[in-house]
């Protein structure tokens, strides 16, 4: 069986008192995604955030799947622009 990532949910997204904002175009992105037992570090793309979180999508090689969801903010760093 194939382990999910573990995204943010919306009770800790409280988007009643954290609105989201758009970026106008994707940013290139690394972020940690957590799986229950390993967490990577993969190259992605923001294209939403709140004060206390973004909205990231980015591929899964294993499944050949294009992902998205929402994590912390502090587990998203801006990528090089020679990067992705």
């Amino acid at each position: 069986m194939r382990e999910e990532p573990v995204m943010l949910t919306e009770t800790e997204l409280d988007l009643p008192s954290n609105p989201v904002h758009e970026f106008p175009a994707p940013r290139r992105v690394h972020v940690w995604i957590r799986y229950p037992s390993k967490a990577y570090r993969v190259k992605g793309h923001a294209t939403a955030w709140t004060k206390t979180a973004v909205k990231v999508s980015f591929f899964e090689p294993g499944i050949k799947t294009q992902r998205e969801g929402w994590v912390w903010v502090g587990s998203v760093t801006t990528a090089a622009p020679d990067e992705l």
